[in-house]
């Protein structure tokens, strides 16, 4: 309050207080230019698709960042198939056992479709598991933890946090070759 004394004079009788007052109502009158938000985008190739699996790699930004396990496609059967290709919105989901995952949104007759940890595709109802490392059998991850980790640090551009960034969120799967 010392520093506002000086605003305290003849010209201006008003308490310290007044003075933060009116200093606080000036500068809330003040426009800033918003920050426009900044482009996450998450592509998963689709690279080997079989009949208990659907694996392949995640790239943020272009960058390969893990591996991607899905259930097989099985006519995007809610619970039982991988989803339809394609460009969906995302956003951030934090009220798992995980506390991070990212959302699809709009996926055609499908909902809670998600990024998250996981190792085998039963332990998926058609959402993409990732992880650091692909088994030989093509239908299992290692260090699922870690590749969230890798995805999550991207996003916030550091490994601990003390906000959400304003990033528009995508998720673009493709099949193998195409």
């Amino acid at each position: 309050m010392k520093h506002l004394k000086r605003f305290t004079s003849s010209k201006f009788p008003c308490s310290s207080i007044a003075v933060c007052l009116w200093l606080a109502a000036c500068f809330a009158l003040v426009e800033y230019p918003a920050r426009a938000a900044e482009d996450f985008k998450l592509t998963v190739y689709r690279q080997y698709p079989g009949k208990k699996c659907t694996s392949g790699y995640l790239a943020v930004n272009g960058t390969i960042t893990c591996y991607t396990l899905e259930r097989p496609w099985a006519d995007n059967l809610q619970n039982i198939s991988s989803i339809p290709a394609g460009t969906y919105s995302a956003l951030l989901r934090y009220d798992h056992a995980d506390h991070w995952r990212i959302e699809l949104k709009d996926v055609p007759k499908r909902t809670n479709v998600q990024v998250h940890i996981g190792n085998q595709p039963d332990q998926t109802k058609g959402c993409i598991l990732v992880g650091k490392k692909l088994g030989q059998d093509l239908c299992s991850l290692e260090n699922s933890a870690d590749a969230l980790k890798a995805i999550k640090s991207a996003f916030y551009g550091s490994d601990s946090p003390n906000a959400t960034p304003n990033k528009n969120i995508s998720v673009q799967i493709v099949d193998a070759g195409k």
